[in-house]
């Protein structure tokens, strides 16, 4: 009984959301919407079996593109993060850029992405990248920044060269600021790949509600975002797992509040 009971606990709580909103999705079928307006779960899940979508080849497009922009964007934020937070002069000189960069919005700049790389895969992790990094970046160079100056101090003491404590004391202290850039350039990843696909395409999830919506397929359209939001749910939590493991103290900080 005390491990149903954790279970439940543990489980029900985030499930509730979904059980709700689930509810109120069959309860609005029933009072007579045409299905292309809103569809039932069971159509849904029937056009989800549905094989003339090819739901496994534009799952897989979609997440080689969300992946290989999110991974270039953990790279070159990090990277970016520690240049920025090496010294104050790189700080002022990349800065400006950076955000000037940031600040373009990034569905205006999609035609210009597609004009540079043209059609297929390429673009559309470009487009991820670009919306994903800006994040990874600015916690990065925070994190690094918030270092108490007392540890340094005492590092200093000790004639601790620089990259030294930079590796040992700094990026160990930032991770959880990394961490935080990290999720949320993973939910930012996903919509920069499915912005990129929805401009051209011809593959991927965003491709495929465009051709559900030329044949007025609602649960189509449906079944490929929730395909997308357990695409990004997923790849939060592989985040949240590697959180845990490289922070182990993050895990018992949360039993002892509990």
């Amino acid at each position: 009984m005390k491990r149903i009971s954790n279970f439940l606990c543990q489980y029900l709580p985030p499930s509730l959301p979904f059980l709700g909103a689930l509810g109120l999705w069959l309860g609005l079928t029933l009072i007579g919407i045409p299905r292309y307006i809103l569809p039932t779960p069971v159509a849904v899940v029937e056009e989800l079996l549905n094989s003339d979508w090819k739901w496994f080849q534009q799952i897989y497009v979609t997440l080689q593109e969300i992946l290989g922009g999110y991974l270039l964007s953990i790279t070159v934020g990090i990277l970016f993060g520690i240049v920025v937070a090496w010294n104050d002069l790189l700080r002022r000189t990349f800065m400006p850029a950076i955000i000037f960069l940031n600040g373009i919005p990034k569905v205006a700049a999609a035609p210009i992405v597609l004009v540079w790389f043209g059609f297929g895969k390429v673009p559309n992790i470009f487009m991820a990248f670009l919306v994903s990094f800006f994040p990874i970046l600015l916690n990065t160079s925070r994190g690094l920044a918030e270092v108490p100056n007392e540890m340094i101090e005492l590092a200093r003491t000790f004639n601790i060269p620089k990259w030294k404590r930079f590796l040992k004391i700094r990026i160990p202290y930032s991770l959880p600021y990394i961490f935080t850039g990290l999720k949320l350039s993973a939910i930012m990843a996903v919509i920069g790949a499915i912005v990129g696909e929805f401009v051209a395409s011809e593959s991927g999830l965003a491709a495929l509600i465009l051709q559900a919506q030329a044949y007025v397929s609602t649960d189509a359209m449906i079944g490929a975002l929730l395909w997308i939001s357990v695409i990004t749910m997923s790849l939060y939590g592989l985040v949240s797992l590697v959180e845990r493991y490289l922070m182990p103290w993050t895990r018992y900080g949360e039993e002892e509040i509990s």
